[in-house]
């Protein structure tokens, strides 16, 4: 059976409901509302970009990275608190140092979410494994698979 991916029928959703509005707009109001349109458009379509930005792009950033990512190991240089939760457990932002293909050592930063009934399991100068975006090395996430 097919899993319904509801990122995408949220997204779909919101940009439908977005343009019958236009439309309706348009249609009773005349040529004079064509301005109420352009400031829906551009008052709903910022709003949906970003929604878009902050909870759906994250997500498939990750499902794709999780399929395609190049796995790696990295060796944890230090580890912020974000100052956000997420049903009552935080997150964390990890900075890393990577060694690339070429031998190259460069740093980069993934966040993730730790539960707080759990010792943190991760801790400075501890490697790590993760997967790496094959199109941009700094774009990582954490391989907890």
């Amino acid at each position: 059976m097919r899993r319904i991916r509801w990122e995408y029928v949220g997204i779909g959703g919101g940009i439908t409901i977005l343009t019958v509005a236009v439309v309706v707009v348009l249609w009773s109001g005349g040529p004079a509302s064509i301005f109420t349109a352009i400031a829906m458009i551009l008052v709903f379509g910022g709003m949906g970009r970003i929604l878009y930005k902050i909870l759906w792009q994250p997500k498939i950033n990750t499902k794709r990275l999780q399929k395609t990512g190049i796995p790696a190991t990295a060796k944890i240089l230090k580890i912020e608190e974000t100052n956000v939760a997420i049903n009552n457990n935080p997150q964390i932002k990890i900075i890393m140092s990577v060694t690339g293909e070429g031998g190259g050592v460069y740093t980069t930063s993934c966040k993730t979410i730790v539960s707080k009934f759990k010792p943190m399991p991760y801790e400075t100068g501890k490697e790590v494994q993760i997967k790496i975006d094959p199109n941009d090395e700094k774009n990582v996430i954490l391989d907890e698979g």
